[in-house]
């Protein structure tokens, strides 16, 4: 069985909040306050050290943004404005929940069959730390068992639709290939034809007012959609086997994706 325990945590909302490119006046304000508070803190809990660098000795530097890290997390973690989304969150975390415990089995028929994994047997625990809505997430940590999960509900099912993607990459993790088409197939597989299932409406790469799918994956996806179309209906073939199939059929050049390493690794995460 696969299970979710979604998690709530201070530590990961406010890191999210930092690193985040919002317009959202509340996160505008607390990366302010924090600013203010320890300039080379708010660096470290960014993602963005490389201030830190600048000085003689980076070490240093380091040691002098966590010394008063306790008291200045506690400022912020009391700050009115962080308990608000705090609060917010759990009522998200609960709703996403909900949705997915509501959606579980079926999701999970339609996933067996349109992958042809034997998903049923599956034994996975992992855990979805949830941030706030308005900040979007949708990463996998599969040595962590880890998902971080956020977005807004831009449509039916959208929560359900995008754990089981994140699932997904877990799943398929450790499997030798390219992770370019495999995410393409995860793309295929949850974000086109579960949602379409699920919604018992739809049609591929868009959803009413919003276009469906990583900009740099969509063109593989179209190209290969008759290969996936004919899959579905051949009960013989699993995701995998598929997934062997294409990669012998097109060119290397065209299964590679143009990012760089670093951004590859994230995505796919």
């Amino acid at each position: 069985m696969i299970r979710l325990s979604f998690i709530v945590d201070k530590s990961f909302i406010l890191q999210h909040i930092l690193k985040s490119f919002s317009d959202w006046r509340s996160v505008k304000v607390l990366k302010h306050k924090l600013w203010k508070r320890n300039q080379k803190l708010y660096y470290i809990l960014a993602q963005n050290i490389e201030p830190l660098t600048f000085a003689d000795n980076f070490s240093e530097e380091l040691k002098r943004a966590v010394k008063d890290s306790l008291s200045d997390l506690s400022f912020i973690y009391k700050n009115p404005l962080f308990r608000k989304i705090l609060k917010e969150t759990e009522k998200y975390r609960l709703f996403v929940n909900e949705q997915w415990e509501k959606n579980y089995n079926l999701s999970l028929m339609h996933m067996r069959d349109i992958t042809k994994l034997p998903l049923d047997t599956v034994q996975l625990n992992l855990e979805v730390y949830i941030s706030h809505p308005k900040l979007s997430r949708g990463r996998s940590y599969p040595e962590q068992r880890v998902i971080a999960w956020a977005h807004s509900e831009d449509w039916k099912n959208y929560s359900t639709v995008y754990l089981w993607h994140e699932i997904m990459h877990h799943i398929a993790y450790s499997r030798k290939g390219s992770s370019h088409l495999m995410h393409a197939l995860i793309e295929l597989a949850c974000d086109n034809e579960l949602r379409v299932r699920l919604n018992g409406r739809g049609g591929y790469f868009r959803e009413g007012e919003f276009d469906v799918g990583h900009n740099y994956l969509v063109k593989l996806e179209r190209k290969i959609t008759e290969e996936w179309k004919k899959y579905l209906n051949d009960p013989r073939t699993n995701v995998y086997q598929l997934e062997r199939k294409l990669r012998s059929k097109f060119s290397e050049e065209f299964l590679v994706s143009r990012q760089s390493a670093l951004n590859e690794w994230a995505e796919w995460h």
